[in-house]
């Protein structure tokens, strides 16, 4: 069991959840930001105009996640490579593989499959750092989604619960439902669990009174009805439930709580504009406004805040706004909140269609990764094989080397070496191929001077590299990749082994005893070096 949860912990694309969510966090900030100076700049229009531009921003922010998923139309790649920061950490207990020792040709990597009855090794998997914020993004947003399904069963259990309200409120809801222009057929219910009206349902739309509501005078019944039918012809309940989920995806961007915030308040400014719209004087509008606020203020919070006339976090501001005379009061149309809403998105999409990622450094880690987890696979393939198999596998794969010609050995050798990405073998030696070797030296010297940390330099490349020239019989640049190796890694007895074959192979035998001495000295277990080196001193012997 644990095995299997392991696996099923590894192949999580952890990493790409990762760039996601960061991905999803810059674009939502740039979305808020954008929001929040459109609504200044409206900031002498209308409460509607505004409440519009934050409504939008909400439904932008819940597009993007899908906008993500696809391909951007424009990329502008600012972000550094994510995937590398975490590369290697599935396997943090890998032990580094030993060496390959040098042999003559080379071959080719070993495919070996697992041993008959053996025991398949596999790596420890560990966390990887990074999974962690996923889990506690995901927990956080878990946690506002049980919040709001427990508030969103209790109104629906107060709304069951509810009586219809008597005729009088039916009577009034017809006069103040045609002085607002609302079209919708609204319930009307009294509960004795809330303490101040609320409007419920998107497309069946309700709304439940306090029960003491019989006793309330002609004056605020008109004016609490009025309010509530305003959030009920803006279609509040849909748009609470945009900002509800924006919430729960975005819940770690304090932004997105501020566009909330300020969606919430302008809704609220604009229905309070509808109100004053129907010849209220604003001075007994405040007046009611002051005692719904302090009979909530003496009692438990609303569970459903959405469209309680009375929300006290800014009811100071909706008191100057509603008695300042010069506030813009117009609701706005369809059509107005249509062209809002174009505005709006018109700048929305192009930022959720964007990246800002160095998508080819990311494909370059992506292979990578790749070809780490092919080359761990096949390591724990050869390591579960028998000494027997192994041999037996290692003559087969000589035996197909030694029946390939040159060209097809340095084809395979110039793959290997510009398989890896800014591989520094590899522009060395299109270098001697197109310039000559004094070129590519030369080029050699600037790459590590100015630019080592942007390219790969490795011995067993440029190893590979001098074997891709000596197979073809390319002797001189052959010799001068294999003397550029032996001058970079002078502690490795393999690059004197390999230079010590070039000369041999080009007929300088006592050049090829010296580097084949230092060989053997460095490393006395080399088969290799001790074999080759006997044959020259046999040969220049018998010459003499």
């Amino acid at each position: 069991m644990i095995a299997g949860l392991e696996s099923w912990w590894a192949d999580v694309p952890w990493m790409r959840m990762l760039t996601l969510l960061i991905d999803l966090t810059l674009k939502g900030t740039i979305i808020c930001a954008v929001a929040a100076i459109a609504s200044l700049l409206l900031r002498r229009s209308s409460a509607f105009s505004r409440s519009t531009v934050w409504v939008c921003a909400l439904v932008g922010l819940l597009l993007l996640p899908a906008f993500s998923l696809q391909s951007p139309v424009w990329n502008l790649p600012i972000i550094p490579d994510l995937a590398s920061w975490g590369a290697g950490s599935y396997n943090p207990g890998m032990e580094k593989p030993e060496q390959d020792a040098p042999v003559t040709p080379p071959t080719a990597t070993v495919d070996a499959p697992k041993a008959a009855g053996g025991v398949e090794r596999t790596t420890p998997v560990g966390i990887p750092w990074y999974a962690w914020g996923i889990l506690v993004w995901i927990a956080g947003g878990v946690f506002y989604l049980a919040w709001y399904l427990v508030s969103h069963a209790g109104v629906r259990s107060i709304v069951r619960q509810a009586r219809p309200a008597d005729d009088r409120w039916t009577r009034l809801l017809d006069g103040v439902s045609n002085e607002l222009d609302v079209r919708r057929n609204v319930r009307l219910l009294e509960s004795g669990s809330l303490k101040a009206a609320i409007t419920a349902g998107i497309l069946d739309p309700v709304i439940v009174l306090p029960s003491d509501c019989d006793e309330w005078p002609a004056s605020r019944r008109r004016l609490v009805l009025s309010h509530e039918l305003a959030h009920v012809k803006r279609w509040d309940t849909l748009t609470e439930t945009f900002a509800l989920f924006a919430t729960i995806v975005y819940w770690f961007n304090p932004l997105v709580w501020f566009a909330v915030r300020r969606m919430r308040i302008e809704r609220e400014t604009d229905c309070d504009n509808a109100v004053l719209q129907t010849g209220v004087k604003p001075s007994d509008y405040a007046e009611l406004l002051m005692n719904i606020a302090a009979d909530l203020s003496a009692s438990t919070k609303p569970v459903w805040q959405l469209s309680t006339i009375s929300q006290s976090s800014n009811v100071k501001d909706r008191l100057m706004d509603i008695l300042n005379q010069r506030v813009n009061r117009k609701s706005g149309s369809r059509r107005s909140a249509i062209l809002t809403g174009i505005l709006a998105l018109s700048l929305v999409l192009p930022i959720s269609t964007s990246s800002f990622w160095n998508t080819a450094s990311s494909q370059t880690t992506d292979k990578s990764q790749e070809k780490k987890a092919d080359h761990d696979k096949k390591k724990a393939e050869w390591d579960a094989m028998t000494d027997e198999e192994k041999k037996a596998r290692k003559a087969e794969k000589k035996a197909q080397w030694d029946a390939m010609s040159g060209e097809e050995k340095s084809a395979a050798m110039w793959e290997k070496v510009c398989s890896t990405e800014n591989s520094a073998a590899c522009i060395v030696g299109t270098k001697i191929k197109k310039n000559g070797v004094d070129a590519a030296l030369a080029k050699f010297a600037k790459l590590k001077e100015t630019e080592e940390g942007k390219y790969v330099f490795e011995e067993k490349q440029f190893n590979s590299l001098g074997y891709a020239f000596l197979y073809v019989e390319k002797f001189d640049e052959a010799i001068a990749v294999f003397q550029l190796n032996v001058k970079e890694y002078s502690k490795s007895w393999n690059v004197y082994d390999s230079l010590g074959e070039a000369y041999m192979v080009a007929k300088k035998y006592e050049k090829a005893i010296e580097n084949y001495e230092i060989a053997v000295k460095m490393n006395p277990e080399s088969d290799h070096s001790k074999t080759q080196l006997e044959k020259l001193r046999t040969l220049v012997a018998d010459n003499i």
